[in-house]
């Protein structure tokens, strides 16, 4: 992956990293790229499809209502609550 598009992808994520970071970023993509490329690259006919390679069954347990904290013990420590809920500080550009 080239470095301006790299630079582009933390800019809107609002990161910021040295350029030795970025080099490492860099190299690091394009293994993870050629790593996928071989893996396409594979023959896989006559291969049956794995959904699932956990031998395990899934088994389903009995949804049980279990005591917890009351709204008012679970916000006790907030710095600041409304209408029974924890608030923060809107963040959104």
């Amino acid at each position: 992956m080239e470095l301006d598009k790299i630079k582009h992808i933390a800019s809107i994520s609002q990161l910021s990293f040295s350029d030795e970071e970025l080099v490492s970023f860099s190299k690091e993509f394009n293994d993870t790229f050629e790593m996928i490329k071989t893996i396409s690259n594979v023959n896989t006919e006559g291969v049956e499809n794995t959904y699932s390679v956990n031998v395990v069954p899934t088994t389903m347990r009995e949804d049980i209502v279990k005591p917890s904290l009351s709204n008012e013990e679970a916000t006790k420590n907030t710095v600041e609550k409304k209408y029974g809920y924890f608030s923060i500080i809107k963040y959104v550009e």
